[in-house]
């Protein structure tokens, strides 16, 4: 390639990861670090503009991490006058995250072009070198530490092995994490480069003393300090953030072979995600890559070695590998181009020897092309269309605290309150449209909730209630109160239900009884003391009168009324089988009709006077486990319905005649098993799963 054209390629490659990076840090919704990195950022510009040495040395927030990168946010602070806005700030930061990133891209690319232009495209690379993240700089730094190692001389001391130890000490002073570049460099002064042990020692010192120096955390006491800083990150990957996310020893190599963020922000990553292709491409390129460049396949291994080892599974984390993962991917795809050209000297030769095909064989050919390509175009613009107005929340794009999703309700503010498998979340809305969304989560270690697990929520005029494995919590704002199963009047159990009535009163269903509470006490209910069918109380609901509320009670062996204007009963004891499982969802529609979701006995519907059956035998209903209701027009249901002994969930919509099935083949709905309804402020409907966090769908206005 000439002169002229490389330099065009690299503009072009440059140019590419500018555009990318650019859309994602104005587009990229707030990530889970950036508040602490720019809190931290903060602080350090303060420090600074104050003089404050002592402030910058001994600062005390987030310190696990080296204080290189944060300072240099803080000095972007500065630059902006010291205190600017928070949204100017986040977005001044991750334009000097995009450089950096930018910049990475650019080196790899001086050295193998088409390496530079998979990861211009690669979206973790992108996603987490566009963000107020501490990536983008060691990212930079760590790839140019192994490519100048590489241009060193074999036995000697020059130019790029005083680039390289710089590069090193700037990784180490960025984020530990990229350490396991030393393998790679460790491979060439030893296995290629034949360095003596006084060179490689000079290097070694010449790398920890720039990342002494750009590191002022270490000035003051830097043994125990670095100390300090490396065995909390050991803590940590046994702490419980890194527990409550589970992932196994292999997410890593999940992270890397899929395009998670193409998922995670399908707005933004409006293009095909090419990670798992690179990654791929990869595999063969090891071969071309250990007769070629040797120190790419270490760097592969043991950046993945590492990576397994390590408990702590972050997605950012796989930085480390990914540069060399593009370039083993560009030595597959030199090598198969090459075997290609080769192929140019057997045309004419197979063109003699080989009968043309008559001109009927390359018609049906192109038919049977543009019918695939007819077909696929249709099937996509029926997937883009379908998936329009929906998203998602999950523990991975939000602080969604686990993937199961039992309950939701509207707060009395806006909120939207969820409980999950690990602990309650209140989700507010931004208050203008450039800024992000807030999240509060509670859990039994730092709130008053009695257990993580909770299965029921419900709002009134002044509060929030919690209900778990474990009991009842009641949430003001400002202080908890929780309610112990005796002081209910119950037996201790789980809380599957709760409803708030038109007169304020809270009813709760456990699997002990319901009780009701008038804001003094508890009013219990048991099979022994009332009407109630059963004492195993799944859900509830609500249908307003004048005269008093009916409350409904959904147990196990089937359904109660009580009518709390002359305290009468109600009981259906033959409409109901027990074989069923009992009755999980309620709803009252806005005609006044009862609907039942029964757990495999299909769906019922009661109009004051009979019961119709809706069952996979006589309707639309796909399967017969119907775990949540909700009206979202005028006599339009939504039902979560699930397999009997499957993972997923099939969302079904019935409008009284036909039913419309809602798959992730043609919309946006995830397929997890739907356990919740709930209408936000702004109308849209979330829906609660239980593999696959909250589904959000926006209906055309």
């Amino acid at each position: 390639m000439s002169r002229q054209r490389r330099w065009g390629v690299l503009v072009c490659i440059a140019l590419l990861a500018v555009l990318l990076r650019g859309w994602a840090v104005m587009r990229l919704p707030t990530d889970y670090d950036e508040p602490t990195y720019l809190e931290a950022a903060f602080d350090y510009a303060r420090a600074l503009q104050a003089g404050d040495w002592d402030g910058v040395i001994d600062y005390e927030g987030n310190r696990e991490h080296p204080a290189l990168v944060k300072i240099l946010y803080g000095l972007v602070i500065l630059a902006l006058g010291g205190d600017p806005e928070r949204l100017v700030a986040e977005l001044a930061g991750r334009a000097l995250s995009a450089v950096w990133g930018t910049w990475a891209v650019l080196v790899l690319a001086l050295l193998d072009p088409l390496a530079g232009g998979l990861l211009a495209v690669h979206t973790l690379a992108v996603k987490y070198t566009s963000q107020v993240y501490l990536e983008a700089l060691p990212h930079l730094a760590s790839i140019g530490a192994v490519l100048a190692f590489s241009r060193v001389r074999s036995g000697g001391v020059g130019f790029w092995f005083w680039l390289s130890a710089l590069a090193l000490g700037v990784t180490a002073a960025s984020k530990f994490t990229y350490l396991p570049i030393l393998f790679p460099i460790l491979y060439l002064a030893l296995g290629e480069k034949r360095l003596r042990w006084h060179d490689l020692l000079v290097y070694g010192l010449a790398a920890l003393a720039v990342f002494g120096l750009l590191n002022p955390m270490l000035w003051h006491d830097p043994i125990h300090r670095l100390a300090d800083s490396l065995f909390f990150h050991v803590r940590y990957s046994q702490g419980p953030r890194v527990q409550v996310a589970a992932y196994p020893w292999y997410q890593p190599l999940t992270w890397i072979s899929r395009s998670p963020p193409s998922e995670w922000h399908p707005d933004i990553f409006f293009y095909p995600g090419l990670d798992g292709l690179i990654c791929l491409l990869a595999l063969p390129g090891l071969y071309w890559e250990w007769r070629e460049r040797r120190w790419v396949v270490v760097w592969i291994v043991t950046s993945i070695l590492t990576l397994l080892l390590w408990p702590t599974k972050w997605p950012q984390y796989t930085l480390v590998v990914t540069p060399a993962l593009c370039l083993a991917a560009s030595s597959t795809a030199r090598h198969l181009y090459r075997a290609l050209r080769e192929q140019d000297d057997y045309r004419e030769w197979a063109r003699q020897m080989i009968p043309a095909p008559p001109p009927a064989f390359w018609i049906a050919l192109g038919a049977l092309g543009l019918l695939i390509v007819g077909l696929y175009t249709a099937t996509t613009l029926e997937l883009t269309l379908g998936r329009l107005g929906w998203s998602a929340l999950t523990p991975g794009n939000s602080l969604l605290p686990g993937q199961t999703v039992y309950a939701i309700a509207a707060g009395p503010e806006g909120q939207m309150v969820l409980g999950t498998d690990h602990g309650a979340a209140l989700w507010s809305p931004p208050q203008t449209t450039d800024l992000p969304d807030r999240w509060q989560v509670y859990t039994a270690e730092n709130s008053g909730l009695p257990g993580n697990r909770v299965l029921a929520v419900a709002c009134d005029r002044s509060a929030c209630w919690f209900g778990t494995d474990a009991g009842l919590a009641r949430y003001d704002g400002t202080a908890w109160q929780t309610f112990s199963a005796a002081e209910m009047g119950l037996d201790p159990a789980p809380v599957h239900a709760l409803v708030v009535g038109s007169d304020g009163r809270l009813w709760a269903g456990t699997d002990g009884g319901a009780a009701v509470w008038d804001g003094q006490g508890w009013t219990p209910f048991t099979a022994v003391t009332s009407g109630l069918g059963d004492d195993r109380v799944l859900s509830l609901a609500v249908q307003p009168r004048p005269e008093g509320d009916r409350v409904w009670f959904g147990t196990r062996a089937g359904l109660s009324c009580l009518d709390t204007a002359t305290g009468a009963w109600l009981s259906f004891p033959h409409d109901f089988d027990p074989t069923w499982g009992g009755v999980i969802a309620l709803l009252v529609d806005s005609q006044g009709r009862l609907w039942a979701g029964t757990l495999g006995g299909g769906l019922g519907r009661w109009d004051g006077a009979a019961w119709q059956f809706y069952r996979t035998g006589n309707s639309g209903l796909p399967f017969n486990t119907v775990m949540a209701l909700a009206e979202v027009r005028l006599g339009v249901l939504w039902v979560g319905v699930a397999p009997p002994a499957e993972v997923g969930g099939v969302l079904t919509e019935f409008d009284g005649e036909t039913w419309k099935v809602y798959t992730p083949r043609n919309s946006g709905f995830s397929g997890a098993e739907p356990l919740a309804f709930a209408r936000d402020g702004r109308g849209r409907w979330w829906i609660g799963t239980r593999t696959g966090g909250v589904d959000i769908y926006q209906a055309e206005r």
